[in-house]
């Protein structure tokens, strides 16, 4: 076996070791054995030294007795006793010391002998004490015999403790003398081993010292490498310190919050900015979401494109600014304030959607490593702001927004992780390269592993907008389901209605007493189920957040009276005493929405009645009082006043446990099936759920057999509660209606009208209504009053037959098919030889909702008799008036008489009326009817739009032409505000008057204008003639849709264009300057729809060129989208090539 050179070493060293400790074990036993003889040897001079003592003792003794003997002196007797008792002392002490057999035997012979000779010189002394001296001499000759044997034997202990410490003396001297010989001889020993170790440990030593120069150079690659992985590291730390602070947020601001302060505090910079990307309508704007330090004049949004941080948004890289000038914000302290030396904004881009721009400023300039970290934190900042959008939008995925948080946190534990293995892995300095080798190539896969979790994460992420998008499609077929419910529930009852009004009134005389009374029960049978039906769809519409409030200033005792005035009736008929109570301190004029407010305490009074039998009472009171801790709504409760207004009863009263339950949907105090009170239960849950909307509280007190007391608890200035504020309505576009099957009635026969028998002074009813049975009804309605009248069962049809044959009124249902009534009515007005004829609306839509140059009147279905009379007298009234009536609100141009000369030079039958305030103006209106209305809103803008408004509100139900007459200069958008809510508007100038007068005549006269013009007698053709030579613009991706869709539109002789994307779009445009309409998909790669849409209209200025867009039913707000892109039209896939050629036909018409 070979022993390797090290290994001889560590035996040489062992060995070594081992002599020493031999030699050291050695010298410590001598050593202890020459302190246990030195220890002996001072023993026994000790016991030398007590011997000598006891012989002087013994000496001291004999001289004492001798001397007592002679003197009989008694102190040297004490002197004898003295002595004698320290030598029995000593002699005690050297029997207990360390002794062998024999001097211990020779220490009890001489104890033995001193006892006798104490004994005999004991005896003299008490002789001679009794001067007896009897045998003197024989005690002497004893006591000689006994000392002389004492000194003998001392003598003899003596000599032989002395040759016992000599001998021992001469033994440690030996000793002595061989362990100086072995100590010599061993330290040369060790010396010479010691010495030959050094040498050969020298040896070894400049051997590895030579292994470390050859490592040295491999350290400094290590440590190269170490550096790289630390840059790693340090950027990790920041991500995974970024990715915590990201977790848990709900809105965008928290996490604009925590990056930008994460940020901040890891790079150590001292000021920063995060702007989140906001998108409304065509506006995109960057805003100031969250802050560090930042000055506070920094402008709080940027437009796209605007200073560095607008600029910045439109590039996907990090712009680095250096060399900031001094006239650029500094960053302020308590200390003072500098300019920063560098600026870096970071674009936050998730795949194409911008979300916001980053921006650090910083004294000095940012590291490589710095800008390495801002570009990886860019992506996950806005994977986070991403996620916090998407999870805004899907509070019902919350369950699946969990399991996707619950990844990300795996995902950074795993980050974590990985980050401690490449610590350790840097910490261990493997000295060979192929282990950094192996750990580059784990690293690698850790990275393959993450893309691969980001990658299912986005996945998942884009699984939830699926079904995020899934659910807004749910809602809103919901609301489509509920539009057409009331639609289609409402128009059969109409008729049934109707023809049950007319047979009840029974004019031909021909029915029995029993039969009127069929009909009696048949029209209160529909009206009950009318009312149900209201109650079940304002329940379904208050549900889904669909209610609008329209709040204004109300009189309290035109609430009171009109209230008193309804239900006086009903308590003279049932014997109930009826009180209204308004306490003083109630305002005369409280701000609410009057209907919704007059709805609740009507359904209140009701359900008193109801329930209150005969000789009760029944008290409607209205106060103002201090808010009660008992409410929960934080509006009542931080209010000075609440307006409490009771309906007290003496009815039945409500067990205590029905009192919460009665608010709920369908339920009653009695629910049995023997009941004695009927109802749906609906009155008071809708109560309820309006008196939130109006920011109030409804409170019940009721004891059972004594009445109860419901108490509305209102804001005196009204809010909406609801998270659905209303938005103005605007006025829609033409659509086609396709939200489902519908089942679209065949053209109306015009065998069943009277269009060919018209004559030139006839007065033509014009009746669009898709329900042949009501139609029928309104014709024959018309024929009785004198009228020819012509009918339409399509949008489409109507529109071409009020072209065609410009009839005095038009009846306008709002629900049709192909064509809608919005658009018909938006047609209608647009159109010079149209705009005047009077429209009234007779439908069965829910959403009393009138465009500001819309319709006369509007009825909603079902109506009855007296309804519809009222409705042809004011056509009557309309068409027969000759003096037209103007009512002014007076400023700072149009005041009293201001248009007097102007109507006489002009010969016009005109009569104006002037007012101040919009009171005035509400209260005018109301007394009579007005032909017009002109509002003087002089320089005052914003208020005058804000009054207009309100004043719109007020008069939702009497619709009539308004004229703006303005001194101001407007931009584009407020122009765009006033048209919305104005027919014409009308600038001060030099002509100013003259225009306002035109315009007048238009509206008044233009009507009568057109009746004396010769009607056409032929059929109105419905074809597509019209379409026949006209160039259309085909803009699609997908050739299968542009070859189906060529073939159907050549069929109809149209010439085609082409282009497969929106930029091509543009250049076939210019190319075909004659294109007389352009069908425009809106997913397309390169330019989409909606960007292609705007610049038409931008760049090219082709504002009157009719756009359709063509899209999937994918999104929801599609429709809103393209038409504030600019597109004329929207028509969803599949397209339905009847609908689309109706579509292009009303639009090439204009």
């Amino acid at each position: 076996m070979t022993i390797s050179f090290v290994n001889k070493l560590h035996l040489g060293s062992i060995f070594l070791i081992l002599a020493g400790s031999l030699i050291g074990i050695l010298f410590f036993h001598t050593i202890h054995d020459q302190q246990e003889e030195a220890q002996w040897a001072r023993g026994k001079n000790k016991q030398i030294q007590q011997l000598l003592t006891l012989e002087n003792l013994l000496d001291d003794a004999e001289l004492a007795h001798r001397a007592f003997l002679s003197t009989y002196n008694q102190s040297l007797l004490l002197a004898y006793s003295t002595a004698q008792e320290q030598a029995k002392e000593i002699l005690t002490k050297l029997k207990d010391s360390p002794n062998d057999l024999q001097q211990i035997q020779r220490l009890l012979q001489l104890e033995q002998t001193m006892q006798r000779l104490a004994q005999i010189r004991s005896t003299q002394h008490t002789n001679s004490q009794q001067h007896n001296f009897v045998d003197t001499g024989q005690f002497k000759t004893l006591e000689a015999t006994e000392v002389n044997t004492s000194r003998q034997q001392l003598s003899q202990i003596l000599r032989e403790a002395q040759r016992e410490l000599n001998q021992r003396e001469e033994r440690m001297s030996a000793l002595i003398q061989m362990l100086t010989k072995g100590a010599v001889s061993a330290a040369t020993i060790l010396c010479a081993l010691a010495l030959t170790l050094i040498y050969f440990y020298a040896q070894e030593f400049k051997r590895h010292r030579q292994l470390a120069d050859q490592l040295h150079s491999n350290v400094s690659e290590l440590e190269q490498l170490n550096q790289v992985s630390d840059n790693r590291n340090w950027i990790l730390t920041g991500m995974t310190a970024l990715n915590e602070a990201l977790q848990n947020l709900q809105v965008p601001e928290s996490v604009a919050k925590n990056s930008i302060q994460t940020l901040s505090h890891y790079l150590n910079v001292p000021a920063a900015g995060f702007y989140l990307y906001e998108e409304q309508g065509s506006d995109q704007r960057l805003q100031l979401s969250a802050s560090v330090a930042l000055p506070v004049n920094t402008p709080q949004s940027y437009a796209i494109g605007e200073s560095l941080v607008g600029q910045a948004a439109t590039q996907r890289e990090l712009s680095v600014i250096n060399h900031v000038p001094t006239t650029f914000w500094a960053i302020q302290s308590g200390a003072g304030q500098a300019v920063p030396g560098q600026v870096v904004c970071v674009p936050l881009w998730y795949g194409t959607e911008l979300k916001g721009v980053i921006e650090l400023a910083s004294f000095q300039p940012l590291t490589d490593n710095h800008l390495t970290l801002l570009k990886d934190a860019a992506n996950d900042i806005a994977i986070a702001l991403s996620t916090v959008q998407a999870r805004q939008r899907m509070s019902q995925l919350l369950q699946q927004v969990q399991q996707q948080k619950a990844i990300l946190e795996n995902q950074q534990e795993e980050l974590r992780q990985t980050n401690e293995e490449l610590t350790l892995q840097a910490e261990s300095l493997q000295a060979s390269e192929e282990e950094l080798r192996v750990q580059e190539e784990e690293l690698r896969q850790t990275n393959a592993e993450l893309e691969e979790r980001n990658e299912a994460i986005e996945v998942t992420r884009q699984a939830l907008v699926s079904q995020a998008r899934e659910l807004e499609e749910a809602s809103k077929y919901k609301s489509e389901f509920l539009a057409n419910m009331s639609h289609e529930l409402r128009t059969p009852l109409n008729s049934v209605l109707i023809l049950a009004s007319l047979l009840a009134e029974n004019k031909p005389n021909n029915l029995t007493d029993k039969q009127i009374d069929y009909a009696n029960v048949i029209h209160k049978s529909g009206s009950d189920l009318l009312e149900l039906i209201n109650d079940i769809l304002d329940l379904s519409k208050i549900e889904a957040g669909k209610v609008e409030l329209h709040l204004e200033q109300v009189s309290v005792s035109s609430i009171v009276s009109d209230l008193q005035q309804l239900f006086s009736v009903v308590a003279d008929q049932k014997g109930i005493a009826l009180h209204t109570e308004v306490d003083e301190a109630v305002p005369a004029i409280i701000h609410t929405d009057k209907q919704r407010l007059g709805q609740t305490i009507r359904n209140l009074l009701s359900n008193a009645f109801k329930f209150t039998p005969k000789n009760g009472s029944v008290t409607l009171s209205f106060r103002s009082e201090k808010p009660s801790i008992k409410l929960t709504n934080q509006v009542l409760r931080q209010a000075n006043q609440v307006l409490a207004i009771s309906v007290t009863d003496t009815g039945i009263g409500i067990p205590d446990d029905r009192q919460q339950l009665i608010f709920d949907a369908f339920q009653q105090a009695d629910g049995s099936t023997s009941r004695k009170y009927g109802g749906t239960g609906l009155g008071l849950s809708i109560t309820r759920e309006l008196i939130r909307l109006l920011n109030g509280e409804i409170q019940l007190q009721s004891e059972l057999g004594k009445g109860s007391t419901f108490t509305l608890v209102l804001p005196l200035i009204g809010t909406q509660s609801s998270p659905q504020v209303a938005q103005p309505i605007s006025q829609p576009s033409l659509v086609t209606t396709k939200p489902g099957p519908v089942v679209v009635h065949a053209s109306s026969n015009p065998e069943q009208d009277d269009r060919h028998t018209l004559q030139k002074d006839d007065q033509v009813m014009l009746i669009i209504e898709d329900d042949p049975i009501f139609a029928r009804i309104v014709r024959d309605f018309a024929r009785s009053r004198q009228y020819k009248t012509i009918l339409a069962s399509r949008g489409d049809e109507g529109l071409k037959l009020a072209r065609a044959y410009k009839p005095s009124a038009i009846i306008l249902d709002m629900q049709l098919p192909v064509v809608n009534g919005w658009s018909i009515l938006n047609e209608l007005k647009s159109d010079e030889t149209l705009k005047h004829i009077p429209v009234h609306i007779i439908s069965g839509m829910d959403d009393l909702r009138l465009p500001s140059d819309g319709a006369l009147t509007y009825i909603q279905k079902p109506v009855s008799a007296n309804d519809l009379e009222q409705v042809f007298t004011l056509i009557g009234t309309q068409l027969s008036g000759k003096v037209k009536k103007v009512l002014v609100q007076s400023g700072n141009y149009l005041k009293d008489d201001a248009l007097r000369h102007v109507i006489e030079q002009r010969h016009l039958e005109l009569e104006c009326d002037y007012v101040l305030t919009d009171e005035e103006v509400v209260h005018k209106i109301t007394e009579q009817t007005y032909d017009c209305l002109i509002v003087d809103m002089g320089h005052d803008l914003k208020h005058g739009i804000k009054e207009l408004r309100q004043l719109r509100s007020a008069l939702v139900s009497h619709s009539m032409p308004v004229i703006i007459y303005i001194d101001e200069d407007l931009s584009p958008a407020n122009e765009l505000k006033l048209k919305k809510l104005s027919d014409v508007v009308i600038r001060e100038s030099s002509q100013s008057i003259d225009r306002l007068m035109d315009e007048l005549e238009l509206f008044l006269y233009k009507v009568q204008e057109d009746k004396k013009k010769p009607l056409p007698q032929s059929k109105v053709e419905l074809t597509g003639k019209n379409l026949e030579g006209r160039k259309v613009l085909l803009v699609d991706d997908d050739i299968r849709n542009i070859f189906a869709l060529s073939t159907l539109l050549e069929q109809h002789h149209m010439n085609v264009v082409t282009a497969d994307n929106g930029r091509e779009a543009l250049e076939m445009l210019q190319r075909h300057t004659d294109t007389d309409i352009v069908l425009m998909d809106i997913m397309m790669p390169e330019m989409d729809g909606y960007e292609a849409t705007r610049r038409i209209r931008t760049e090219l200025n082709l504002h009157k060129l009719p756009i359709i867009a063509l899209t999937a039913k994918a999104m929801p707000g599609d429709r809103e989208k393209v038409i504030d892109a600019g597109a004329s039209d929207y028509i969803a896939k599949p397209v339905d090539k009847s609908q689309l050629f109706s579509l292009m036909r009303v639009w090439l018409s204009h």
